[in-house]
């Protein structure tokens, strides 16, 4: 189960490194991705369109190196939610968005965006549920 954890590791921060790439590459055009969900206006879309980006990719790097595995998937799987609150929240009032998760500008899927970010909560909690803290560590040596 270990190394089936830490291949997870891989791909799950893998994922989010290529996201937030993406995000980098076209910080305009998502913008108008976060605008689209009609919860914020500027300035604070054009804020979230800058930092969430970096965001991702940091964290992304962090699942992957095990000491930060267990707070880096916890804020993951935390950010795939409020993703998936936020989508469904679309949905129910009709708006036809894209989601902008990749950098692309398709038309999203309502139902098929939110079992995508359905197994990404199940592969973050697992990696949290397995990964073990440094302190937990530190702990049982004593």
């Amino acid at each position: 189960m270990k190394h089936f954890v830490f291949v997870l590791r891989l791909v799950f921060g893998a994922l989010f490194i290529w996201s937030g790439i993406a995000k980098i590459k076209d910080p305009i055009g998502f913008a108008d991705a976060v605008r689209n969900f009609e919860i914020i206006g500027d300035p604070f879309a054009v804020a979230v369109a800058l930092f969430l980006p970096w965001f991702e990719v940091v964290s992304g790097i962090a699942v992957m190196w095990d000491r930060f595995a267990k707070s880096a998937s916890f804020l993951i799987t935390g950010m795939v939610a409020v993703f998936t609150i936020l989508i469904l929240s679309a949905w129910i009032r009709g708006l036809d968005i894209s989601c902008g998760c990749f950098g692309g500008t398709g038309e999203m899927n309502y139902p098929v965006k939110i079992a995508q970010n359905v197994g990404l909560i199940t592969m973050g909690a697992l990696i949290w549920w397995k990964s073990t803290s440094p302190s937990a560590t530190v702990l049982k040596k004593s």
